[in-house]
């Protein structure tokens, strides 16, 4: 301990108190200032924490401070999730219209179309200027002798019928006079008067009578009933001859044949259809159609017995006003001109459409139909 190094004649402060026990050391060395005094000694252990007071009262509340300054702008917010797709709105107000752009680069040539159907015939236009007068031509052969000027209706038949033409068709006049060329002749019939006819000299022994030509398509044949049965076109092109004159002359003649000339747009190929016989009916029967007898090289697309659904044998004449075939649909509307149809196939040459279905081409771009006297 801390006394046992005390020198001999050192002044002890005063008694020490050294906790549960007192040392006095006054006996050693007096120090008359500590006779009258305690040495603090150590501090001691804490005593016990009392126990906790009683909560004071809430004080009254003060009054509010002046307002703080403005704080710093804070950083941007992250972007939300795209929301979610409004309705449809209104259509706006239509904008005016925009200004025309500039035409653009000439497009290349398509190809060549198909031929168009053919008009109607036009009305006929005005007349013309005379042109020059055309070169002298070479002297014709001798005419039949021609008639008086003035005379009865009786003397006119007398010398009609000596001069044999009175009744005489194409086939006559050929036998009369062989040399003729094919072209347009007026004959006369009592029962029937004068008709202009183009009678066809040099085919098959000539004396031909022509009643359809279909060569350039210049002539309309997609026309009505009434067309058909007195006639149009021009008698040296496109032509029908009429269903009224075509039964009288028939009629006329007693018994008669029939032929079909046929080519195809290049005019190399060719062939014909005859009939041994042919006839065709008066108007109370549509002016129905007979044949028989065929021969020649196109085949027989009238009245073939492959399939009488569409043999034309037979049948009456339709136009597109008046449907007298078998089909369920028009033929003659569909086709786009008249024919003995019966249900619209094999045989049909009066428009641009023609066909003979047995011939080789299957299509022909020129026909000619003629009957002769037998």
């Amino acid at each position: 301990m801390m006394l046992d190094r005390l020198n001999p004649g050192s002044v002890i402060p005063c008694r020490i108190s050294l906790g549960f026990f007192l040392t006095d050391v006054s006996s050693q060395t007096s120090n008359p200032a500590c006779d009258h005094k305690h040495i603090v000694g150590p501090q001691g252990l804490p005593g016990p924490v009392g126990p906790q007071g009683l909560p004071g009262t809430i004080g009254s509340r003060g009054p509010p401070g002046p307002p703080g300054g403005a704080g710093p702008v804070g950083e941007r917010g992250l972007v939300g999730a795209r929301g979610i797709k409004g309705d449809k709105g209104d259509g706006g107000n239509t904008g005016r219209q925009g200004t025309t752009g500039k035409a653009g680069a000439k497009g290349e040539k398509g190809n060549r179309g198909f031929p168009g159907v053919t008009g109607l015939e036009g009305s006929k236009g005005d007349r013309g200027h005379i042109g020059h007068q055309g070169h002298k031509g070479q002297k014709g052969e001798k005419g039949i002798q021609g008639l008086p000027g003035v005379m009865s209706i009786e003397l006119l038949l007398q010398q009609l019928e000596d001069l044999g033409i009175i009744g005489c068709d194409c086939s006559c006049l050929h036998k009369r006079s062989p040399h003729l060329s094919s072209g347009v002749f007026t004959i006369f019939f009592e029962e029937i008067g004068l008709i202009p006819v183009y009678c066809d000299m040099e085919t098959d022994g000539g004396g031909w009578t022509v009643f359809q030509r279909r060569k350039d398509g210049s002539v309309d044949f997609n026309r009505g009933w009434n067309d058909y049965e007195r006639g149009f076109g021009e008698l040296s092109v496109d032509y029908w001859l009429g269903l009224a004159r075509l039964y009288q002359l028939l009629e006329l003649n007693g018994a008669n044949e029939l032929r079909i000339d046929l080519k195809d747009a290049s005019s190399r190929n060719s062939a014909y259809a005859k009939y041994s016989s042919f006839s065709v009916g008066n108007s109370s029967s549509k002016y129905r159609l007979r044949v028989s007898g065929y021969s020649g090289t196109a085949g027989d697309a009238i009245a073939a017995s492959g399939d009488p659904r569409t043999n034309a044998n037979g049948m009456n004449f339709s136009t597109k006003d008046q449907d007298n075939d078998e089909s369920r649909t028009n033929c003659a509307s569909s086709w786009k001109g008249g024919w003995w149809f019966k249900d619209c196939q094999r045989s049909f040459l009066n428009s641009m459409k023609s066909r003979w279905y047995n011939w080789k081409l299957s299509s022909a771009m020129f026909s000619e139909m003629k009957f002769r006297k037998v």
